[in-house]
């Protein structure tokens, strides 16, 4: 029997190998860290307003309102602070929150009431051209880098650290 030089050679199907997870994109390290300084924020304001509230307790006119405001800074200390863990452990859902964040981030930095005072015809437009210009393009990149490239959607695939492929 002849030996056709141009078969391929047998491959060994039975053998497995760990998959390794793939590394946290730069993006998601970003994020992380601007999810934990939102909660910095919300924090630093709950405090504030139940330092005000204990230090003014005798002049509160309505509780109610006091508590629904001071229940809705813990509210987004906790959700903020979720998203921050689901992104940490490649929870799909923290990924499309990331992407409605961005979004609000664009609409709120384009849509709001600028209340800068420029010094000159020049400063005013650098300050336009960062906020309908470069905050965009900056957004739309994070988001891209986030969601969509291809180190983002290796890190939030379904497959995990401990996931066994077999050929």
């Amino acid at each position: 029997m002849d030996h056709n030089p141009y078969t391929p050679p047998q491959a060994n199907t039975e053998l497995t190998f760990q998959q390794e997870a793939a590394p946290r994109p730069i993006s998601v390290w970003l994020l992380i860290f601007t999810l934990l300084a939102f909660v910095l924020a919300f924090v630093v304001a709950a405090a504030r307003l139940a330092g005000a509230i204990i230090s003014r307790w005798a002049d509160i006119q309505s509780i109610g309102l006091v508590l629904v405001t001071l229940a809705w800074q813990l509210f987004l200390v906790a959700v903020f602070g979720a998203a921050a863990y689901a992104l940490y452990n490649r929870r799909t859902w923290s990924k499309w929150f990331g992407l409605a964040l961005f979004v609000l981030l664009a609409v709120v930095s384009i849509f709001k009431t600028d209340t800068t005072e420029y010094a000159s015809d020049a400063e005013r437009a650098g300050g336009q051209l960062g906020r309908f210009v470069l905050m965009p393009v900056l957004l739309i990149w994070w988001t891209y880098a986030l969601a969509f490239s291809k180190k983002a959607r290796r890190y939030f695939s379904k497959t995990s650290s401990d996931a066994v492929r077999q050929p």
